[in-house]
């Protein structure tokens, strides 16, 4: 069997473009056909910071939901509220996760574990950045035979 040339395959990449907007702290994010604005001086835009805790949450959000069908596990509704210091380089971030599951304690407990690991914005932030994740159980799920009954 012939060996094959590895440089030849097609690569995915994630590709962003960020463009300054004039002389100001504005920055323009391209995502392909999508846009964002980032701002260090306009209270009404996003900041690069929040921006990031953002994606933090979203992706221990999209995490957790994979780890739960791997694992059959239903959840029904979740958030996450993420808090850092407010000014200059991160020092500290907080992570609230609420979380609907008729899943036991050891099992979200598990999930939990599992979907932290999995989530690549997670994996970005450096050990001494100081790092707290807490699960509030926001009810169990009622079962389909109350829902329909």
């Amino acid at each position: 069997m012939p060996a094959t040339d590895s440089s030849q395959e097609p690569r995915h990449h994630r590709d962003v473009t960020v463009d300054a907007v004039g002389n100001s702290l504005n920055a323009e994010v391209k995502y392909g056909a999508m846009r964002w604005r980032l701002s260090g001086e306009d209270p009404a835009a996003l900041d690069p910071v929040s921006s990031f805790l953002g994606a933090l949450g979203g992706c221990l959000l999209m995490s957790l939901r994979v780890a739960a069908r791997v694992r059959k596990v239903e959840l029904g509704r979740s958030s996450v509220h993420v808090r850092a210091n407010e000014k200059g380089h991160l020092r500290e971030i907080k992570v609230e996760l609420q979380v609907e599951s008729n899943a036991n304690d050891e099992q979200l407990h598990r999930l939990v574990e599992v979907a932290e690991r999995g989530c690549h914005i997670r994996n970005l932030i450096r050990d001494e950045i100081a790092f707290g994740l807490t699960v509030t159980r926001i009810s169990a799920l009622r079962a389909a035979s109350e829902e329909h009954g």
